[in-house]
């Protein structure tokens, strides 16, 4: 009998090139987005733009149910990510007339419609790199997605750093020049391509608006509990830390904040491929009640630094290895719809979240009491994990 043929060790695992332009997808997409945000509150009224960002959230986390539900369905995900991440490159560039023009109007839509475009690619995004990527390999993908996503919020935030340094003024036509990554990533998106083993829901039956999987509805209102503490508005961050900054030293805070996620995403996934995406999820949890339980103690005029320093060590941590746990658990034809109800669960935690912690933080109220409160969240998610892994287990023998 021959022997089976060897594995060709320059043959790169299947699906490598679809990983990679999502890859740099994320990079750019982070970089134009990075660019921007930091020169929203200049633009926008304080109170005008809490009422933005809360319609674009509800916005684009309504749709992502919709799509996650429809790429499960045919199992057809590569036309939601190239829909997606299309609408995000054009919103961006447009930016631009609305602060010429000085239309803050023009902007909250370019904003709203960019966090469509977010609903519209997040969860069959999301969906795709589980579809071509297993077991360790799919841990070191969501951590890769999210070093990459870090890495271009950093040069993004520095690049609009150095503009606003050289010329305020010059901020509008920066803008307009994203036009060219947004031509960058308009020819990376024809070559991201559907897994040949994604699933379409069998013999046509509709696929799921939430998962039927009880341990991954178990995972997703855990997620969504953590989110809670775990979880604040960028924003929230950049106005609490450097409302009295200067332009330039706000986005060269909000590049710190990237480059502080860039590293500990990098760090969380090389951990997460030894130890696994749970275990390491356990412990960005753990580090993150230390450290609000620590600001609550020794706070002080450090508290702001403190603020922002936990939310980047926590997003780094924590992000992509919610996504690669989550991913373990939902059964492949119930992905999209996994992280569809992920997103909107973590967002509603968000909300609650930022809201509390936002007013707590107040010169005039008890910030002590929020990074308590968000300590004592986080500390309840770790001693729930178990339940959950004994759950996972017993079903599983079943």
């Amino acid at each position: 009998m021959a022997e089976p043929a060897a594995a060709d060790p320059i043959t790169p695992p299947p699906g490598q090139g679809t990983l990679r332009r999502l890859a740099w997808l994320h990079f750019w997409n982070d970089f134009t987005l990075d660019f921007v945000s930091p020169l929203l509150p200049t633009q926008i009224p304080l109170a005008a733009l809490g009422a933005m960002e809360g319609a674009a959230d509800a916005a684009g986390q309504g749709l992502r149910l919709v799509t996650g539900r429809a790429s499960d369905r045919d199992g057809r995900r590569a036309r939601w990510v190239r829909a997606g991440y299309g609408v995000n490159a054009v919103a961006r560039p447009l930016l631009a007339v609305g602060m010429l023009l000085s239309w803050p109007w023009w902007i909250a839509a370019c904003r709203i419609t960019d966090r469509l475009g977010k609903g519209v690619r997040g969860p069959a995004t999301d969906a795709l790199v589980a579809d071509w990527a297993e077991g360790t390999r799919r841990v070191a993908a969501y951590a890769a997605m999210r070093t990459a996503d870090h890495l271009g919020a950093t040069l993004g935030a520095l690049a609009a750093a150095a503009v606003a340094w050289w010329d305020p003024g010059l901020l509008p036509w920066a803008v307009a020049a994203l036009v060219l990554p947004m031509l960058v990533q308009f020819a990376i998106l024809p070559g991201v391509r559907d897994a040949p083993r994604a699933p379409a829901s069998a013999g046509g039956t509709p696929a799921v608006w939430w998962p039927k999987d009880a341990r991954t509805r178990r995972a997703i209102i855990l997620l969504g509990l953590s989110a809670v503490g775990a979880r604040l508005s960028p924003l929230l961050v950049l106005v609490g830390v450097t409302r009295d900054w200067p332009l330039w030293q706000q986005c060269l805070g909000w590049a710190a904040l990237g480059l502080a996620q860039t590293i500990t995403a990098a760090v969380a996934g090389a951990l997460g491929v030894r130890i696994g995406a749970r275990a390491t999820l356990v412990i960005g949890w753990i580090a993150g009640a230390l450290l609000w339980s620590g600001l609550a103690i020794f706070g002080g005029g450090a508290a702001g630094a403190g603020l922002a320093l936990g939310w980047a060590v926590l997003a780094g941590c924590t992000e992509g290895m919610e996504k690669a746990w989550l991913a373990e658990l939902a059964p492949a034809s119930e992905r999209g719809a996994a992280f569809g109800a992920f997103a909107i669960a973590t967002a509603l935690g968000t909300v609650v979240g930022s809201a509390g912690i936002g007013w707590l933080l107040e010169p005039t109220r008890q910030g002590s009491l929020a990074f308590l409160i968000a300590a004592a969240v986080l500390a309840l998610c770790v001693a729930l994990m178990p339940v959950l892994g004994r759950a996972r287990a017993s079903t599983a023998t079943a």
